[in-house]
């Protein structure tokens, strides 16, 4: 498959759906893993909210890389998307925004957003991987 092709696809896979695991290691090198609504963009940059108060925060403020899976619901055809990258957190001046824009793009009820210590990041793709079992056999595609 083509990259420009698999990009699309990974991108559509991500627009449809509403919720990945978020994975970290903190400092005592044991990694955790956190339930996130995002949203993706066209770049396949993935956008999260959290609180400042919350240990996924304070690790990412310290381990600013992560890992994070989107997994299709129903188990067979298999599918899912693993994107790993740098957390980048949205500056205060920019996070009504980003959330508005959010907000827009995933309807669920977003539980911490309106928490005073609520901040918005974002997870710059370094790898992204495409696992497929549509076509009976399972295949690993990774975007380039």
């Amino acid at each position: 498959m083509e990259q420009a092709e698999l990009k699309e696809k990974i991108l559509a896979f991500l627009k449809t759906h509403k919720k990945a695991v978020l994975s970290t290691v903190g400092d005592d090198d044991h990694p955790t893993s956190s339930l996130m609504l995002y949203v993706a963009d066209d770049s396949l940059t993935v956008y999260f909210g959290t609180r400042k108060s919350f240990a996924k925060y304070k690790i990412m403020s310290r381990h600013p890389y992560v890992s994070l899976s989107v997994i299709e619901e129903s188990i067979d055809p298999l599918k899912t998307v693993e994107i790993r990258g740098k957390i980048e957190f949205i500056p205060d001046d920019k996070t009504k925004e980003t959330l508005a824009a959010f907000q827009a793009e995933n309807t669920c009820k977003f539980y911490v957003c309106e928490a005073d210590d609520f901040v918005m990041f974002k997870v710059v793709p370094t790898f992204v991987r495409w696992l497929d079992a549509t076509s009976g056999e399972l295949t690993l595609t990774s975007l380039t």
